[in-house]
């Protein structure tokens, strides 16, 4: 028989299930790409930018998803350490694509949420690494709020791998 689930237990299952959320922002974020073209305004086609802007997420997607998942709070703030330099990675890529300027603004807009990821997750670990509770569901409701923002953005730009789902 199996022992009535604590309260740390439930944290814990939820800070896991979260994570997974935190993962596909640090992927969203971090599917910023070089391809796009260099000086001058030279700009994407449509099609060209949502093509390599889908390519970078998938790429950065499947870096953050083999940093595997955190197994308990501790190993949170680790986890954190290397996501995100994939985050500052991708967005580093996704802001040197020059896409349409019709849709310069809201690709701005995505990237700027996708940022905010950032500082949820350095709070995530500072939290985790002191074991509160309170400061983890704090920094994962931040993480949430610029996820669903981003994701929002992303699907409006019809960059499909670039929205969490």
């Amino acid at each position: 028989m199996r022992p009535a689930a604590t309260g740390g237990d439930a944290t814990l299952r939820s800070v896991r299930a979260r994570l997974t959320l935190i993962a596909l922002v640090l992927a969203a974020g971090a599917t910023a790409s070089a391809c796009g073209g260099g000086g001058g305004d030279d700009r994407l086609s449509q099609d060209e930018f949502r093509q390599q802007a889908n390519a970078i997420c998938a790429k950065y997607d499947a870096k953050i998803k083999a940093l595997g998942s955190p197994s308990s709070p501790a190993d949170i703030p680790d986890f954190v350490r290397r996501g995100i330099p994939l985050l500052r990675q991708g967005i580093a890529e996704l802001r040197a694509l020059k896409p349409p300027t019709e849709l310069q603004n809201d690709f701005d807009r995505m990237l700027n949420e996708t940022a905010k990821a950032i500082p949820a997750a350095q709070s995530l670990a500072a939290a985790a690494e002191k074991a509160d509770a309170a400061g983890v569901q704090k920094a994962i409701a931040q993480a949430q709020a610029a996820s669903a923002a981003s994701d929002r953005l992303a699907t409006d730009l019809q960059l499909d791998k670039c929205a969490a789902s």
